[in-house]
Formats: structure tokens, sequence, C-alpha cells
């Protein structure tokens, strides 16, 4: 999934506002033993927490495993949230500043004087499951101007666990319950919202859901938790590109999987080891994130202007809360949470997946769909079914995306337009159409 402008701009921005915005006389807000202490944005007239801790550091023996709920460790403990934490360990080297496995933790913004309980919005971030931070979107840009419109929310943003951290692969991982971490991560978050956010001044039976690409997918896949038995913890979903089948979910012994697992373990020198998923629980923080930089180098001829993988994502696993079956048969079963949703994308999402220069020939569409996606399932052979493809999307630059720029080739390659229409309907379009007809269908709400 792509990592938006505004991710990269916002990130490099987001720390220095908050700390700039620091007062004599902070904000103070007084939950269930714990004392958090906040920032003020007097531009704004919006207060800050930052970095709140909703579990409890997954490193040492937690390393892959679940997440457990942060709790204060006597009655009178202090949290100072004035300024941002550590993000999350990252698979895009240089992405974040600051990055750690000490990260769950969430940000909230709120207008400075609530006298009723407000409605809140909980964001995940996108970079396909592989990078993201919440510093990156900072709450101010929302919350002014709902109280701008008289209508204010409380804003909150999550961290979680991407990559090798958050989606360890392959049967190891699986043997050991390490399975799709990161919306584990992400489902705490929720929990937590529930029991807290009211201190706040956020009315917990108002709790919107919105992510934008890998985050969209996780809000659908949150939706999907338990087969919808999600326990109220948010009663809508914005989705902005993407939706339950956007991306393939494979099991966790697929061989993609098994490949990943096996060049972690050679990278990291745990491949002699008798226990080889023990030796990566304990290996050293920063040689399992060169790991997971290095383990998914998309070569360059298929590789677009900014793009992440998603090899190390989410994977199915039967008998779990999350991901028992694909999504697109919870959904066509109707095991999903029926709340209301806007479920959206962008005209050419397929531009930014595609590489400019590669697509010279039918036979380069070709191969780049059966080598970028290999898991698909047509109930044909896949090579039937690209050859079906390449039928109903001809090579004439009038037809490809950018849509409506007629035969402009913009001096890129010459099927560059072709495959990012495929490329835009396979991953997006197709899915949000899935997902909307089938909520129709069963009396949902849909935008």
């Amino acid at each position: 999934m792509a990592a938006s402008f505004w991710a990269r701009t916002l990130l490099t921005l987001g720390g220095t506002l908050a700390a700039a915005q620091a007062t004599s006389n902070p904000p103070v807000i007084q939950g269930n033993g714990v004392q958090y202490i906040g920032g003020h944005n007097p531009t704004g007239n919006t207060d800050y927490f930052l970095s709140i801790p909703f579990a409890q550091p997954p490193v040492g023996s937690l390393r892959f495993k679940p997440p457990v709920a942060w709790a204060p460790t006597s009655s009178d403990v202090t949290v100072n949230a004035t300024t941002y934490g550590p993000s999350c360990a990252q698979g895009l080297a240089g992405y974040v500043p600051n990055a750690s496995e000490d990260c769950l933790t969430l940000d909230i913004w709120k207008p400075s004087n609530i006298t009723e309980k407000l409605p809140v919005m909980v964001w995940i971030y996108g970079g396909g499951f592989y990078f993201g931070t919440s510093q990156g979107y900072e709450g101010w840009y929302m919350v002014q101007p709902s109280i701008t419109i008289g209508k204010p929310i409380i804003y909150v943003a999550l961290n979680y666990r991407t990559g090798i951290f958050g989606f360890p692969p392959g049967t190891k991982s699986a043997e050991a319950g390490a399975l799709n971490l990161g919306l584990k991560d992400q489902r705490l978050a929720l929990e937590w919202v529930q029991k807290n956010i009211e201190y706040f001044g956020g009315d917990k039976t108002k709790v919107t859901l919105f992510g934008e690409s890998a985050g969209a997918i996780s809000t659908a896949y949150q939706s999907l938790y338990k087969g919808g038995d999600i326990g109220g913890v948010f009663r809508g979903m914005i989705l902005q590109s993407g939706s339950p089948s956007s991306v393939n979910v494979p099991p966790a012994n697929d061989p993609v999987q098994e490949q990943a697992y096996q060049f972690i373990v050679n990278a990291t020198g745990c491949a002699s080891s008798a226990d080889t998923f023990e030796c990566l629980r304990s290996a050293p923080s920063d040689v399992l994130q060169q790991a997971n930089q290095d383990v998914i180098q998309v070569p360059a001829e298929w590789k677009g202007p900014d793009q992440g993988p998603v090899v190390l994502g989410p994977v199915l696993a039967p008998g779990d809360d999350f991901l028992p079956e694909l999504p697109s048969i919870s959904l066509h079963a109707g095991r999903y949470a029926k709340v209301p949703f806007i479920n959206g994308d962008v005209k050419d999402e397929g531009t930014v997946f595609v590489n400019q220069t590669t697509p010279q020939t039918d036979k380069d569409v070709a191969d780049w769909l059966l080598y970028q996606a290999p898991g698909l399932y047509f109930g044909v052979n896949n090579q039937t079914a690209v050859q079906k493809l390449l039928e109903f999307y001809p090579s004439d630059p009038a037809a490809g995306s950018p849509y409506g720029t007629g035969n402009e080739t913009f001096g890129v390659a010459p099927q560059y337009k072709r495959l990012a229409s495929l490329v835009g309907d396979i991953i997006f379009e197709a899915s949000r159409r899935d997902h909307v007809r089938s909520a129709t269908k069963d009396g949902v709400n849909v935008w």
C-alpha cells in the first residue's frame, strides 16, 4: 500500500508542532488510577495527549506475542503525554527517525473546552502492513475544523506492529500463536478507547473507525473480528482506498510465507538453532529490523514509485479471532459487524503501483500480474485468467489510467496506462464493489 504525500509531510512536521506548543499550564486528565499530562495548541484551541501506552512493551519474552494490556503499576501513576515516543520498528529504512519495538501507544487530540461527551474518530494508518506511524497524522487538522463547523470530535490515532514484528510469516509463526499480531494491537487499542476515552470527554458509544490503504483494510478486518461480534468497540467505519478483499490473504504455510521466514532466519543467524522461532525472539532488534527491510526487495522492474510490499501481512489463521477464513467468505456469509460505513477510493489508484518505465509489451503486463499477484484465485488457471484480463483491458492508451487523458502517454512505458487501469481495478475497485454490494444485500447502510 502506498504511503501518502501527506503522511511523509506531516511526519516531518509532526513532533515539532506538538513540542512547540507545550505550555506552562498543561491540560491534565485524571483517569482510572492514572494522570495524563498533555499539551495545548492555542492556535486551534485543542489539547493533545501523545504516546499514551495501551499495551505492555512487546519486547523480550513478549516479542512476537499478542499484545498484553498496559496497566499502572501503582494507584498513583502519571503519564507524561506531551511529546511523541517511538514509532514502531519499520520495514522501510528511514521512514521514521525514532523507531523502537516499544511502540504500542496512541495519541488523542480534543477540543480544549468540552461541555458534553463528543463523538470519537479512531485512525489506523496505512503502509502496506510494512511501515507507518501515528505521528504522521496529527489530530489538530481534524479537530480544529470540527470545532469551527460546530460538530466537535475527539481524534485518536494508534500505533501497531508492522512487518516481521506484527506479521511474522510461516508455519513456525503459526505454531507459536504469532499470526496477525498487528491486527490484535489495533483491537487492544480499540478496547482501551472503550475503557478510557470518557475521561477525555469522548462518547464511547459513538466511535467511528477509519483508515487509509492498509489502514482501511485493517478497519475492514476489525469488522470481521469473531465473525462480527466486535463488542461495540465502534459503530461505523470509513474506508479510504481499501476493502476486505483488497489484498490476498494466504495461509501461513504459503510458499512465499515460508520463503520469507527462511530468509529472516538466515539473515539473523538463526538457521542452525534448534528452535528458530525462539532464536528470532531473542535476536537483536537492529538485526531483525535489517532483515525486515531486506526480506522483500521487489525487483525494480516490478516496483511502483510509491509502493510498499504486502508479503509480510495478514494471513489465514484457522480458529483465531482474526481471519479464520478468507475475508470474501466471511463477507458473503454475513459474518461481519453490520455497522454503517463509507467506502471510497480515488479514480487512478493503480498509477502508484506500476513502474513507469517497465511495461512495454503484453508479456510485461502478464508477467507483472503473475509475479505480483500469484495468489489471485479466479477459479481458473492463472495464465488463463491473465489472458482474459488482457482482452478486457486493451492496450489503447485512451482506455487506460490516468483516465480521461486520451492518447497522452506522458513519456512513460507504452503499457503503463493499461496496467495501471488493471491494477487499480483488481486491488481497489473490484473489492470495494464486492464489499458495498454484499453489505447492501444484508441491509447495511452504505455510502
